[in-house]
């Protein structure tokens, strides 16, 4: 079922952090690394100016289950976990043209808000098990590490780098209407 903005109800959906989550990848060498953040919460608000969505994500709770590769993307290396303890999106502006959904919106990790634009779907209301009304948002953006301090880097053999620049963020909500 396609959604307009009017379909949306008007009222605030809270993410279910069960059946959501945001993840990242990011070229190692010649492959793809691949991971997630366990607990996700945020929320979709409708309202006669449109959609807003912002969303948070505690950075310790990153999903990597090698102890010492989690500890170096916990330390200041990367992530900087003990005085930079969240990943925070807040929307500037929502569009929707049916179900293709364009947020921009501010980006805060470690400390540095950039601006990024991520386009998705939104899908539904339908209704929940529970008896409420739950929507569906996906959305994607691509960055550059660098530009929110990330910037570790080990050269490999045969000059090159170990950990690419570009990363991808992506996440899958599921929301549920407020009571």
């Amino acid at each position: 079922m396609s959604v307009t903005s009017t379909q949306v109800p008007t009222g605030t959906w809270v993410v279910d952090p069960i059946h959501s989550t945001a993840e990242f990848s990011v070229k190692h060498l010649i492959s793809t690394f691949r991971a997630g953040f366990e607990d996700v919460s945020g929320r979709l608000v409708a309202g006669e100016s449109g959609l807003s969505i912002e969303g948070t994500v505690p950075v310790e709770s990153i999903g990597i289950r090698q102890p010492d590769l989690r500890g170096h993307v916990l330390a200041a290396d990367f992530f900087d976990v003990e005085n930079h303890p969240t990943v925070e999106f807040r929307s500037t502006s929502v569009k929707q043209d049916g179900e293709e959904l364009t947020a921009e919106g501010e980006l805060t990790i470690r400390g540095a808000t950039r601006p990024v634009t991520a386009l998705g779907r939104i899908h539904g209301p339908i209704d929940g098990p529970a008896g409420n009304k739950i929507l569906a948002v996906e959305l994607e953006t691509v960055l550059d590490r660098n530009d929110y301090g990330l910037t570790w880097q080990m050269e490999a053999p045969g000059g090159r780098k170990a950990l690419g620049d570009e990363v991808v963020l992506s996440v899958h909500l599921e929301l549920g209407s407020e009571a």
